[in-house]
Protein backbone atom coordinates (compact mmCIF):
# COMPACT_ATOMS: atom_id res chain seq x y z
CA UNK A 1 0.00 0.00 0.00
CA UNK A 2 1.65 3.39 -1.08
CA UNK A 3 1.18 6.23 1.24
CA UNK A 4 0.75 8.61 -1.91
CA UNK A 5 -2.49 7.32 -1.95
CA UNK A 6 -3.48 8.87 1.21
CA UNK A 7 -1.82 12.44 0.47
CA UNK A 8 -4.42 15.22 -0.94
CA UNK A 9 -3.85 18.66 -1.84
CA UNK A 10 -6.41 20.73 0.25
CA UNK A 11 -6.81 24.69 0.64
CA UNK A 12 -6.79 26.14 3.86
CA UNK A 13 -6.79 29.27 5.47
CA UNK A 14 -3.37 30.52 5.55
CA UNK A 15 -1.98 31.38 9.24
CA UNK A 16 0.96 33.77 7.58
CA UNK A 17 -1.87 36.10 5.92
CA UNK A 18 -2.73 39.21 7.43
CA UNK A 19 -5.99 41.10 7.60
CA UNK A 20 -5.07 43.52 5.19
CA UNK A 21 -3.44 41.31 2.66
CA UNK A 22 -6.83 39.37 3.01
CA UNK A 23 -8.75 42.27 2.29
CA UNK A 24 -6.77 43.05 -0.79
CA UNK A 25 -6.70 40.01 -2.76
CA UNK A 26 -10.41 39.65 -2.09
CA UNK A 27 -10.56 43.21 -3.24
CA UNK A 28 -8.54 41.92 -6.38
CA UNK A 29 -11.21 39.13 -6.90
CA UNK A 30 -9.07 36.19 -6.09
CA UNK A 31 -11.42 33.88 -5.37
CA UNK A 32 -9.27 31.72 -2.56
CA UNK A 33 -8.68 34.99 -0.70
CA UNK A 34 -6.22 33.97 2.50
CA UNK A 35 -5.90 30.00 1.64
CA UNK A 36 -2.68 28.34 0.62
CA UNK A 37 -2.87 25.05 -0.86
CA UNK A 38 -0.95 22.30 1.25
CA UNK A 39 -0.08 18.46 0.97
CA UNK A 40 -2.35 16.35 3.78
CA UNK A 41 -1.76 13.02 4.76
CA UNK A 42 -5.31 11.68 5.18
CA UNK A 43 -4.30 8.76 7.31
CA UNK A 44 -2.60 10.98 9.48
CA UNK A 45 -5.81 13.09 9.90
CA UNK A 46 -8.73 10.54 9.75
CA UNK A 47 -7.23 7.16 10.15
CA UNK A 48 -8.77 4.28 8.21
CA UNK A 49 -11.81 6.34 7.01
CA UNK A 50 -9.82 8.24 4.53
CA UNK A 51 -10.45 4.67 3.12
CA UNK A 52 -14.61 4.56 3.46
CA UNK A 53 -15.14 7.57 0.92
CA UNK A 54 -16.97 10.01 3.20
CA UNK A 55 -18.23 13.31 2.94
CA UNK A 56 -16.61 16.30 3.99
CA UNK A 57 -18.37 16.60 7.28
CA UNK A 58 -17.52 13.00 7.82
CA UNK A 59 -14.34 13.53 7.22
CA UNK A 60 -14.08 16.15 9.45
CA UNK A 61 -15.66 14.37 12.65
CA UNK A 62 -13.71 11.34 11.75
CA UNK A 63 -10.53 13.81 11.73
CA UNK A 64 -12.27 15.17 15.57
CA UNK A 65 -12.59 12.09 17.07
CA UNK A 66 -9.12 11.18 16.10
CA UNK A 67 -7.69 14.53 17.57
CA UNK A 68 -10.11 14.37 20.68
CA UNK A 69 -8.93 10.79 21.53
CA UNK A 70 -4.96 11.63 20.95
CA UNK A 71 -5.40 14.91 23.05
CA UNK A 72 -7.44 12.68 25.79
CA UNK A 73 -4.37 10.59 26.39
CA UNK A 74 -3.27 10.55 30.56
CA UNK A 75 -0.16 13.02 29.57
CA UNK A 76 -1.26 14.33 26.19
CA UNK A 77 1.12 13.36 23.34
CA UNK A 78 3.90 16.02 25.00
CA UNK A 79 7.61 14.92 24.10
CA UNK A 80 9.78 16.44 27.56
CA UNK A 81 13.45 15.48 28.40
CA UNK A 82 14.16 14.63 31.94
CA UNK A 83 17.75 14.62 31.42
CA UNK A 84 17.60 18.16 30.81
CA UNK A 85 17.64 21.17 33.75
CA UNK A 86 13.95 22.37 34.26
CA UNK A 87 14.27 26.41 33.74
CA UNK A 88 11.91 28.64 34.09
CA UNK A 89 9.40 26.47 34.75
CA UNK A 90 9.84 24.67 31.09
CA UNK A 91 10.02 20.86 32.88
CA UNK A 92 6.26 19.02 32.91
CA UNK A 93 5.10 18.47 36.55
CA UNK A 94 4.71 14.71 36.73
CA UNK A 95 1.30 15.63 38.86
CA UNK A 96 0.05 17.94 35.72
CA UNK A 97 0.16 14.61 33.75
CA UNK A 98 -3.73 14.28 34.53
CA UNK A 99 -4.80 17.51 34.39
CA UNK A 100 -3.37 17.79 30.36
CA UNK A 101 -6.04 16.68 28.33
CA UNK A 102 -9.17 16.37 31.05
CA UNK A 103 -11.40 18.09 28.90
CA UNK A 104 -11.17 15.97 25.79
CA UNK A 105 -11.74 12.86 28.12
CA UNK A 106 -15.01 14.78 29.16
CA UNK A 107 -15.91 15.46 25.60
CA UNK A 108 -14.89 11.43 24.95
CA UNK A 109 -17.17 10.19 27.43
CA UNK A 110 -19.96 12.52 25.68
CA UNK A 111 -19.24 10.75 22.69
CA UNK A 112 -18.98 7.46 24.07
CA UNK A 113 -22.11 7.71 25.46
CA UNK A 114 -23.97 9.77 22.47
CA UNK A 115 -22.63 6.39 19.93
CA UNK A 116 -22.80 3.56 22.94
CA UNK A 117 -19.98 1.14 23.27
CA UNK A 118 -20.89 -1.05 20.18
CA UNK A 119 -20.84 1.64 18.13
CA UNK A 120 -17.74 3.31 19.41
CA UNK A 121 -15.68 0.25 19.33
CA UNK A 122 -16.28 -0.02 15.40
CA UNK A 123 -15.67 3.87 14.67
CA UNK A 124 -12.67 3.57 16.91
CA UNK A 125 -11.55 0.03 14.87
CA UNK A 126 -11.76 2.30 11.70
CA UNK A 127 -10.17 6.08 13.19
CA UNK A 128 -8.09 4.90 15.95
CA UNK A 129 -6.78 1.81 14.81
CA UNK A 130 -6.59 2.90 10.92
CA UNK A 131 -8.02 -0.28 9.74
CA UNK A 132 -9.71 0.52 6.34
CA UNK A 133 -12.79 -1.36 4.96
CA UNK A 134 -12.24 -4.74 4.48
CA UNK A 135 -10.03 -5.43 7.50
CA UNK A 136 -13.36 -3.89 9.20
CA UNK A 137 -15.79 -6.26 7.30
CA UNK A 138 -13.91 -9.08 8.30
CA UNK A 139 -13.85 -8.08 11.84
CA UNK A 140 -17.41 -7.51 12.25
CA UNK A 141 -18.05 -11.09 10.67
CA UNK A 142 -19.07 -10.18 6.95
CA UNK A 143 -18.04 -12.60 5.03
CA UNK A 144 -19.99 -12.26 1.92
CA UNK A 145 -17.24 -10.28 -0.18
CA UNK A 146 -17.91 -7.11 -1.80
CA UNK A 147 -21.28 -7.19 -0.40
CA UNK A 148 -19.37 -7.27 2.97
CA UNK A 149 -17.35 -4.89 2.31
CA UNK A 150 -19.94 -2.59 1.17
CA UNK A 151 -22.30 -3.12 4.73
CA UNK A 152 -19.19 -1.92 6.33
CA UNK A 153 -18.83 0.97 4.79
CA UNK A 154 -22.36 1.95 5.09
CA UNK A 155 -22.28 0.90 8.70
CA UNK A 156 -19.22 3.26 9.45
CA UNK A 157 -20.05 6.14 7.62
CA UNK A 158 -23.38 6.45 9.32
CA UNK A 159 -21.96 6.11 12.70
CA UNK A 160 -19.65 8.77 11.60
CA UNK A 161 -23.02 11.08 10.38
CA UNK A 162 -23.87 10.57 13.96
CA UNK A 163 -20.51 12.26 14.77
CA UNK A 164 -20.80 15.06 11.79
CA UNK A 165 -24.59 15.99 13.37
CA UNK A 166 -23.76 16.30 17.15
CA UNK A 167 -20.48 18.32 16.07
CA UNK A 168 -22.52 20.28 13.47
CA UNK A 169 -20.40 19.57 10.61
CA UNK A 170 -23.81 18.56 8.91
CA UNK A 171 -27.51 19.69 9.82
CA UNK A 172 -29.05 15.71 9.80
CA UNK A 173 -27.90 11.88 9.61
CA UNK A 174 -28.38 11.02 5.80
Amino acid sequence: MEVAEFIEERRIESPLTSWAQFLAELDAGKPYAGKQIVSMNLRTLMGGFCRFHGTEAQQKACSKLKSLYERSQVGGAKAVDPSLEPVDGGWVNPESNIEIGADARKEYAVIRALLGPQDMARIEFVVVRERGPTPYAKWRGFSDGGRGVSRGMVEVRGIADRLAVHWQFQGRAA
